[in-house]
């Protein structure tokens, strides 16, 4: 086990949140444990930091030899020392020093960074109105007022990147053979030709990334492996049209669920049939074909709670409204409801016989 599997583990067990065997492993460090009973979990981050690497190599030993010890049957009184721990894991006390323990390499990346800024053109708009900036490699990017972007002069070599503070919405130039990199605080937006905006909120520190078209990755710098991606939570995620991000800079998570106002998706030049506002004009139409045509023209997942549903019938004109409006419309006609439910929409109803 890791620093960040061990911190990982003591939340989900102070929100009771982890299986039999995790708790009673928990509970069985105390066995180990229990001269540090003393640390008070008042102490500054740098003193908890220090009492932590007198800990962590019991802890790391005890983990490797758990699987040939019997887990005790009986869990055992939760301890002063687990009490205090899993209320600062709570209160973030004892984040701070997780992440100084998992962000030494992020935040060298960082730095470096910053000082690679330094040789980088730098566009300010200080106009009370968006701007345009056109890119070296014809890309376009959109700035919000009071929003900076950096990038070299010439686009040379394998990579494209772009800085960026504050908001602004980018439409990229498709170059496969040099992916395009947007950098907005520690948060990294990858794309080999799309367009999406990425916004700042300096109150909450939170950043949202949300994509118009085609296809991105997103997150944290210095976390940019695909095994890190698929294996930690907070490592990232891959975005479609009308789908978003939100990047919770104090926790370091990422949520997934769609944008305010999905807009169409242009169909692609060699579709069999494109999605016109003529089909939106139905009489007497399965659910199920009406959800297709919503599929296809937004390109988010449709999903029926109950498949008694697909049976139920829909007569109307949804054309010109936005997506919301035509689900408010198809849903009333037929006594039903609908939830977003991350980056898919759910239909609930008991359905039609």
């Amino acid at each position: 086990m890791n620093r960040k599997a061990f911190y990982h583990l003591l939340k989900r067990y102070v929100e009771n949140d982890c299986t039999e065997e995790e708790r009673k492993l928990v509970e069985q460090w105390y066995d180990l444990l229990g001269d540090e009973e003393g640390i008070d979990p008042s102490l500054p981050p740098e003193e908890i930091k220090e009492s932590l690497e007198r800990l962590w190599p019991k802890i790391q030993q005890q983990t490797l030899h758990s699987g040939s010890r019997a887990l005790p049957k009986e869990p055992a009184v939760v301890p002063l020392w687990l009490r205090w721990l899993s209320a600062a894991v709570i209160t973030g006390g004892i984040l701070a020093a997780a992440w100084w323990y998992l962000g030494n390499d992020t935040k060298s990346a960082i730095a470096k960074r910053q000082a690679q800024l330094a040789d980088l053109h730098q566009v300010k708009n200080d106009k009370p109105f968006n701007d345009t900036v056109l890119l070296p490699d014809g890309s376009m990017v959109i700035l919000e007022p009071k929003a900076i972007v950096q990038f070299s002069d010439s686009f040379a070599g394998h990579k494209r990147e772009v800085y960026l503070e504050g908001n602004a919405f980018f439409k990229v130039t498709r170059n496969p053979r040099s992916p395009f990199y947007v950098y907005s605080k520690n948060i990294v937006t990858q794309v080999l030709g799309t367009s999406f905006y990425v916004k700042n909120n300096p109150r909450t520190k939170n950043i949202e990334v949300s994509v118009r078209t085609g296809k991105v990755a997103v997150y944290e710098y210095g976390r940019q492996t695909v095994q890190n991606r698929r294996n930690d939570e907070s490592g990232g995620v891959i975005l479609k049209p009308n789908q978003r991000v939100i990047y919770n800079g104090t926790d370091h998570h990422f949520r997934t669920t769609l944008v305010d106002i999905p807009l169409p998706v242009a169909a692609e030049r060699n579709a069999e049939e494109r999605i016109t506002e003529l089909n939106f004009v139905f009489e007497e139409a399965p659910l199920a074909r009406v959800l297709l045509y919503l599929e296809r023209f937004y390109h988010i997942e449709m999903v029926m709670e109950n498949e008694s549903l697909a049976k139920c019938l829909f007569t109307g004109d949804i054309k010109g409204q936005d997506l919301f409006d035509q689900l408010e419309i198809i849903c009333e006609s037929m006594q039903a409801s609908y939830e977003v439910r991350g980056t898919r929409i759910l239909i609930k109803g008991s359905g039609c016989e």
